[in-house]
This record gives C-alpha cells, structure tokens and sequence, in this order.
C-alpha cells in the first residue's frame, strides 16, 4: 500500500489521470489498480476509465464525485 494524497492534493489534479496517479488518490498500489480496473471494479464504482492506445486514463471528475470532494448536481426537476 502506497501513501494517499491529501485532499489539497486531489483537488489539484489535472481533469485526466493515469492509473498510477489514481493508485496514489487511493492508497493502492498501480498493480492492485490495474487488476481492478480490468475486473471493472473502478468502473462500478463510478469512476469512468477509457484506453487511449495502450494508456488508461482516469476521468478526474469522476474520481472526485466518488470520493465526496465535490457536489453532484440534483438532476433538473420535471414540471
């Protein structure tokens, strides 16, 4: 297990990440990442990953919904 970032941190990442960094937001090792990002576990989560050639990336936005850092927006009320 790795050292997570703080929450400062976090908030100042770049809207797109690789999954060593998200190992990082999350105290996990890139290898335990990896496997639960191929097992689709992140993804469940909430967490958008997309393969761009041969690179993950991880949505930040995503990340940060997951982890409570920012508000996610009431969906429009219908009259």
């Amino acid at each position: 297990m790795t050292q997570a970032l703080s929450r400062d941190e976090v908030l100042a990442l770049p809207p797109v990440i690789g999954l060593p960094m998200l190992g990082k937001v999350l105290g996990l090792s890139e290898a335990t990442v990896r496997e639960r990002v191929r097992r689709g576990e992140v993804q469940a989560m909430g967490i958008r990953v997309v393969k761009l050639g041969a690179q993950w990336r991880v949505i930040t936005a995503d990340l940060l919904t997951v982890l409570g850092l920012v508000d996610v927006p009431d969906p429009p009320s219908r009259v």
